[in-house]
């Protein structure tokens, strides 16, 4: 009996042994020298920063640009005349010939004034006489650059508990609630603050601290660095989402004012 057979509890393989190796695992196998420190560490900061997903300045774009309606098919008809009658009046310019030329000029006069006349409405209508977006572009930017710098040094813990606030950030982006009982002006600044400074400092506060030290005591009874940013990521996600309620109670209200509104005409 062969006294040496395998462990069968052991479980072997040729693979890498996690994500971080992958890379490297696989220039193994095609022969190829592996990558420079410099390089591989640029790339465990870009594989760090995925995590976070896209920037917040961009996502918000692409819900607005969603929000908004396409062309529709009258506006792209229109834009077609419009184009035909610009070419057709080059052409009666170049050739010094006016009947195309004016063909031309009133063509394109007519395809513009179609397209005018077939643009949507409504939203141009809330951008104007509605209340004001929840973000501008500087508390975004902000926002979006203390993610870039601390992604690569973060903990798996810290960085979900950041997703969860981009996303609650994400849900409130679109909204643009007027000031009430429930959701007030400061609210609204608390909000804002919080993308342009309150989750930044947090960042930045953490990554003063040599990473060597961040998970050892500051001081005596006091929590490590990291359990702090925890602590501050966790308070900070809690009040975003107690705003985020207030605006849901806010347009609640709207919905019971117009309830009362209407049993008030009911006959009697």
């Amino acid at each position: 009996m062969n006294s040496a057979h395998e462990d069968s509890r052991v479980v072997t393989g040729d693979g890498p042994i996690n994500r971080r190796t992958a890379l490297q695992h696989d220039r193994l196998l095609r022969n190829e020298a592996p990558l420079p420190p410099d390089m591989a560490e640029r790339l465990d900061r870009v594989q760090a920063r995925s995590r976070l997903g896209a920037p917040l300045t961009d996502t918000l774009a692409q819900q607005f640009q969603a929000k908004h309606a396409p062309a529709t098919p009258l506006q792209i008809l229109a834009g077609v005349v419009t184009a035909a009658g610009v070419v057709v009046a080059m052409l009666g310019a170049i050739q010094s010939s006016r009947w195309p030329l004016v063909l031309g000029l009133a063509t394109a006069a007519l395809g513009a004034a179609g397209w005018w006349a077939a643009r949507p409405r409504s939203n141009s209508a809330e951008e104007a006489t509605g209340p004001a977006a929840l973000f501008d572009s500087t508390a975004l930017a902000a926002f979006d650059a203390s993610l870039h710098a601390a992604a690569a040094e973060l903990s798996e813990e810290a960085a979900a508990q950041v997703v969860r606030i981009k996303e609650a950030f994400q849900r409130l982006g679109p909204q643009r609630p007027a000031h009430d009982e429930h959701f007030t002006l400061e609210d609204r600044l608390f909000l804002r603050e919080c993308l342009r400074r309150y989750l930044p400092d947090s960042l930045q506060a953490f990554l003063r601290v040599p990473a060597a030290q961040r998970k050892a005591q500051l001081h005596e009874g006091q929590p490590s660095a990291e359990q702090a940013l925890l602590q501050q990521l966790r308070m900070l996600h809690e009040e975003v989402l107690q705003r985020e309620k207030k605006i849901g109670r806010s347009a609640a209200e709207h919905v019971l004012r117009q309830q009362r509104f209407l049993e008030s005409k009911k006959s009697r």
